[in-house]
């Protein structure tokens, strides 16, 4: 082999060695490139993965709101809805009591003017048993179920119990409060006998016809020691002794409230 080939293969093995070593050294120069490019790629992934999480979070937040918001709304709505049929029922009501009062009105106006009929004072003859010949006189008013006989001639507690019971009527019994105040604004200024007397049997005081009242007697102070029969002035309800000379007031109830019955004898 001659000079020139060995020099030509030599550099041969040359640029043949070369050319394999060079591939080596452009992976080495194109790894960290490669490796670069894939680091910022994670990183913007990473990023866009952040981005997409908030976003979800904000979407859920937001439905979140949206939900507690239309929730409000509907309670506002069944609140209003709510307050818009209690209105309608106050009204609803509000007529309801204003024809109630215009129908009680005139029922109190009627009634006033019956009572005021009733109430009118007129004179009385009674021809009772046990005065025959002599008639009992007297003043005589009515109200509700209730006609009164004020009979002016004095007598003791038992005569006026006894005048009352011979003319089918009877001693006074007070039913309540408003009954005395209206029999004190009736009678004339003077002392009245009433039914109300000493019970000594059962110790305690009761009306003559043992009829239960309303009228609270422990309001009224009153010593049997000093007397046991009461009287009516237009002042008070006191007890005085029995053998007193007084008026006398009976009654008679009547089973129905006609409006005339004040104008019959």
């Amino acid at each position: 082999m001659s000079n020139q080939e060995v020099t030509y293969s030599n550099s041969r093995v040359f640029e043949s060695s070369s050319e394999s070593q060079n591939p080596i050294k452009l992976e080495e120069t194109q790894g960290p490139r490669e490796v670069g490019h894939k680091v910022g790629l994670g990183i913007l992934c990473l990023l866009l993965m952040m981005a997409i999480s908030v976003w979800l979070i904000y979407i859920f937040q937001y439905s979140q709101e949206r939900n507690e918001l239309q929730r409000t709304l509907n309670n506002l709505h069944l609140e209003y809805s709510t307050m818009q049929n209690d209105s309608y029922l106050k009204e609803e009501m509000l007529k309801s009591m204003s024809i109630d009062y215009d129908a009680l009105k005139k029922d109190l106006d009627a009634l006033k003017r019956t009572v005021n009929r009733c109430y009118q004072e007129t004179e009385f003859v009674l021809d009772c048993k046990q005065h025959r010949g002599k008639g009992v006189e007297g003043h005589r008013s009515c109200c509700g179920i209730k006609c009164y006989y004020v009979i002016m001639e004095k007598k003791h507690w038992s005569g006026c119990a006894q005048t009352c019971w011979d003319c089918s009527l009877s001693l006074l019994t007070i039913d309540d409060h408003d009954e005395l105040k209206f029999l004190q604004l009736q009678i004339k200024p003077n002392n009245y006998w009433t039914g109300l007397s000493y019970n000594r049997r059962r110790s305690k005081w009761q009306w003559i016809d043992n009829s239960t009242s309303k009228l609270d007697l422990n309001t009224v102070k009153f010593d049997h020691n000093t007397g046991r029969c009461a009287f009516l002035s237009r002042t008070r309800l006191d007890n005085d002794n029995c053998d007193q000379f007084y008026s006398c007031i009976c009654e008679k109830r009547l089973d129905k409230f006609p409006g005339s019955y004040c104008s019959k004898s």
